[in-house]
């Protein structure tokens, strides 16, 4: 389901875009210039990307509330406790199935519906004779550049939400799927109990509340409203937009991120060992 529901939806959306041409529901009464075409197709770029990462967002994190639990289930684990394979090894291996294997894995898909838009959005440029495109060649330079800034917030976006990653995979190797009820209802309570023990010594909503609405938001750029006004109308560079990434990058979190869930997995690993 990992790989055919996306694929799914993939060609749901491009059968939608091709009826959408092919009836000339898709017209436009005013014109649009060849800068500001390429503008709207890096936007597209970026807005395919940004969907298919929230999708593998939603999807990581339901296999995570159950990865850690499910040989245990189907009695699969006897088959692995037979295996010259630590625990350790086999939880690692399924966490960096998911942040890995999956990932890629996603990656690719999107990659797939960016050479769909590259493809319609051709052939809206001539049924659409308001539509001034670039050369194909320009276009797809375009597409190039947004897959490799793509590549490096994704492998980013990975590192940095590991640690939640590893917080639901850890709850679930104790109580299953539970874990997903879990993995909001324990930080809330810790959350809700300390305001009320500190009401009078903490900040509002405490230390930990700042720490998850800071884990939990997506990696930023920084860029400004003259930032943006700068760029309208340049072509999208991945350089200069990788180079902002990690500027802004928050790394001895990160770093404590990685170390978090090192810590996690190991106990999962020796929860899991003595349980049978």
């Amino acid at each position: 389901p990992f790989v055919w529901l996306p694929l799914g939806n993939l060609a749901l959306l491009t059968l939608a875009a091709v009826y959408s041409l092919g009836t000339n529901r898709s017209d436009m009464t005013m014109g649009i210039a060849t800068p500001l075409a390429l503008q709207v197709f890096e936007i597209g770029c970026l807005g395919l990307v940004t969907f298919w990462l929230g999708y593998l967002m939603i999807a990581q994190f339901f296999y995570f509330a159950d990865t850690f639990n499910a040989d245990r289930r189907n009695n699969a684990i006897f088959f692995w406790k037979s295996m010259p394979v630590s625990d350790l090894k086999i939880l690692t291996a399924k966490f960096l199935a998911g942040t890995g294997v999956f990932a890629l894995i996603l990656f690719l898909i999107a990659l797939v519906s960016g050479l769909v838009f590259f493809l319609l959005f051709n052939v809206a440029g001539l049924l659409m004779h308001n539509l001034l495109l670039p050369d194909p060649l320009t276009l797809l330079g375009s597409l190039v550049q947004v897959s490799l800034f793509a590549l490096v917030y994704w492998v980013l976006t990975m590192i940095w939400f590991a640690p939640i990653f590893a917080w639901v995979a850890g709850l679930s190797a104790v109580v299953g799927r539970w874990s997903i009820a879990l993995a909001f209802v324990v930080p809330g309570l810790i959350i809700v109990v300390g305001n009320i023990i500190f009401f009078r010594y903490v900040r509002r909503r405490g230390s930990l509340w700042g720490l998850l609405s800071h884990r939990i938001t997506p990696l930023e750029l920084g860029l400004t409203e003259q930032d943006l006004t700068k760029l309208a109308g340049i072509p999208f560079k991945a350089g200069d937009f990788i180079g902002r990434l990690i500027a802004n990058v928050d790394w001895p979190g990160m770093i404590g991120g990685v170390a978090f869930t090192v810590i996690v997995i190991a106990l999962a690993s020796e929860w899991r060992r003595t349980r049978l």
